[in-house]
């Protein structure tokens, strides 16, 4: 194949001039490029493939492409990599820890056992006045006569009373009304001006919150009586043997 390189046409085998400037022919390279889609082989300066008409970029005569140069591989330096911060084991720091740990569990077992031969310090009761001692009584006899209205137990209601108490009967049926006619919802007293009048009698102040529901006006009530009461020693504690209500 011969080629013009002048205007760069390509001309058969059979011309030696080319046919648009009359310049003479030159012999084109026997080696040439394949064609990317068919491997024909292919010249420089061709610009469609003449087996498949694959268009090709094309190159003057006489002039290869130059292949693109290779760059040197670019090596970035690595700074050192972050070591993990790891344990680092020092026998002498395991060792006086045990040691130290020893001599913590002996002096305690050294101490506890000072403590139990030691002698046992005697205990003393706190001494207790006798007003106090009397407030725990009247409080014990309230205790009990709140108790009685919760469970509406009349036994026990009249077991903190005394037999000689004046009218105990009618204070049965008075309680025993009271009970029938209202649901007892919450009791609580407040005791004051305890006194001692002997060796066995004393006196006291006695005040009831008593919350109750009416079942006749379907309402809440709240009674408060206070009553000065009279108490004397019996066999088995303290009961009221008379009470008076106050204002």
């Amino acid at each position: 194949m011969s080629f013009c390189s002048q205007c760069e046409l390509i001309h058969g085998e059979e011309h030696r001039f080319c046919q648009k400037c009359g310049q003479i022919l030159k012999r084109a390279p026997s080696t040439g490029r394949a064609c990317p889609r068919c491997g024909a082989l292919t010249y420089p300066g061709q610009k469609f493939c003449l087996d498949c008409g694959l268009p090709l970029r094309t190159m003057p005569f006489g002039r290869e492409e130059p292949e693109a140069p290779r760059r040197a591989p670019v090596f970035y330096p690595r700074g050192p990599e972050p070591q993990p911060n790891r344990y680092q084991r020092r026998p002498g720091r395991a060792v006086v820890t045990l040691v130290v740990i020893a001599l913590v569990a002996l002096a305690g077992l050294y101490g506890w056992r000072q403590l139990a031969k030691a002698p046992a310090q005697p205990s003393y009761p706190l001494a207790v006045t006798p007003q106090e001692n009397l407030h725990r009584e009247v409080e014990r006899v309230a205790e009990k006569i709140r108790s009685a209205h919760l469970t509406k137990d009349i036994n026990k209601f009249l077991s903190c009373y005394s037999s000689s108490y004046p009218d105990l009967g009618g204070l049965e049926s008075q309680i025993l009304q009271l009970w029938k006619n209202y649901d007892i919802k919450e009791v609580s007293y407040r005791i004051s001006d305890v006194a001692s009048l002997g060796e066995r009698e004393a006196s006291a102040l006695l005040v009831w919150n008593i919350q109750v529901y009416d079942h006749r006006t379907h309402d809440y009530m709240l009674l408060r009586p206070a009553y000065k009461i009279n108490l004397e020693k019996a066999g088995d504690g303290w009961k009221i043997r008379e009470s008076r209500e106050e204002a």
